[in-house]
């Protein structure tokens, strides 16, 4: 019972931010997520959601929510705030987020720069996370590369090279994926697909995730990029 009270109450805070007078643009969206890896074959459910706020000056604020649950493993709560400054074409910023996953938090911070053209948005983040609980303290280096067919359709190429260490013993965790998102024209609703290769010292892992999608406050896939959502799941390659 706990995890659908958790759920319900990720969406009803972003629904009630998204109401308040500075509210500018995001979405809510459930996701399924099928992973094959070295040690099993896993389903997981989810839902997420994130709502960009001026806050004057250039500047504007991004607060991710996020809740997933799988019957082979514990359930995820997390939340994650950033704070860019947005040009004519490029933002920068930095951010600072929080999981929970059964009393393990996971403690992540970094910076953030993307780089706006016509038809595409390049963007790119160096991040520190750590885990206490574990000992796990891992440095990565995401980026993602995405092409708009249309202001209503996206092409994602993503990819992370990280670097883990616990206990004193270092192994990579790397990963490349592809996606697609399509935004139904006069419409708030959205549709994904995407595909991550996951590598490393310890595991590999193929990851296919689908996802579903209420927008709010924007009339495009690609105004919603330049207002700051470039930066939301960019420390994972399944960019949906």
């Amino acid at each position: 019972m706990k995890k659908y009270v958790v759920t319900a109450s990720v969406l009803a805070g972003l629904s009630m931010i998204s109401g308040t007078a500075f509210a500018q643009t995001g979405s809510v969206g459930a996701n399924f997520t099928k992973i094959d890896s070295d040690f099993g074959d896993a389903d997981s459910y989810g839902v997420d959601g994130e709502v960009i706020f001026d806050v004057g000056s250039g500047w504007a604020g991004i607060v991710e929510g996020s809740f997933s649950d799988s019957d082979d493993t514990d359930s995820a709560i997390g939340a994650t705030g950033h704070m860019i400054n947005r040009g004519a074409n490029n933002a920068w910023g930095g951010f600072i987020g929080l999981t929970d996953s059964d009393g393990s938090n996971v403690l992540s911070v970094g910076g953030e720069y993307a780089q706006f053209f016509d038809a595409s948005t390049l963007a790119a983040n160096l991040t520190y996370s750590t885990d206490d609980d574990a000992d796990v303290d891992l440095v990565a280096l995401n980026g993602a590369y995405r092409i708009f067919a249309s202001d209503n359709l996206r092409f994602d190429i993503g990819a992370s090279l990280g670097r883990a260490e616990s206990g004193g013993v270092d192994a990579d965790v790397n990963s490349i994926g592809v996606g697609v998102e399509y935004r139904f024209d006069q419409s708030p609703f959205s549709i994904g697909a995407a595909y991550t290769r996951a590598d490393g010292d310890i595991a590999e892992a193929d990851i296919l995730g689908v996802t579903f999608r209420w927008n709010f406050g924007d009339t495009t896939l690609k105004a919603a990029d330049r207002a700051g959502k470039t930066f939301t799941g960019l420390n994972s390659a399944l960019q949906p």
